[in-house]
């Protein structure tokens, strides 16, 4: 066999593995400060306090609303895709607040809402008159957000694998 006659194997599609690296700049308290739109993302969690926080899903609704129908500037652009609001800014901006420590997620319903360190926070940079004024509009819009929560809670539920039963003779 001369050499010309053997080909070269080339990987199977799918079998070649890349390392991406994404940069990302690092978040601190002083950059969440400075930062006009994550302080008032902050405040909407304050405001949705009441309700033991909100899902994600209902948060981006809820701002897409603000936005669009009370006409406040929350500094979010937004893709509706099938009724669903989504944006990519805005879920940065919650990885971040819940990165330094000003959010989590409540470990039993998975709900976001602000840290006692994170309330600490906001009660220093907080604009009250702006806060009223956000607070007011975000009010009307609790009755919907709850029946968003309701039905990502319903949906979850279903979809998580049940455990062993005992049986009771």
């Amino acid at each position: 066999m001369a050499k010309s006659d053997k080909k070269k194997k080339e990987p199977v599609s799918g079998t070649k593995k890349e390392l991406v690296i994404v940069t990302r700049p690092v978040v601190t308290r002083d950059k969440v400060e400075k930062d006009e739109r994550k302080r008032k993302l902050l405040m909407v969690l304050k405001a949705m306090e009441d309700q033991g926080g909100i899902y994600e899903r209902s948060l981006a609704h809820l701002i897409y609303w603000l936005q669009t129908e009370k006409g406040l500037d929350l500094g979010y652009n937004f893709y509706v895709i099938g009724d669903v609001p989504t944006s990519k800014e805005l879920h940065e901006d919650v990885v971040a607040l819940l990165y330094v420590g000003l959010a989590e997620t409540d470990p039993r319903t998975k709900k976001l809402r602000l840290t006692n360190d994170g309330r600490e926070f906001l009660e220093k940079i907080l604009d009250k008159e702006y806060y009223e004024k956000l607070a007011a509009a975000i009010e009307e819009y609790k009755p919907k957000v709850a029946a968003l929560d309701a039905q990502i809670e319903l949906t979850t539920m279903l979809q998580r694998p049940r455990g062993r039963r005992r049986r009771f003779f």
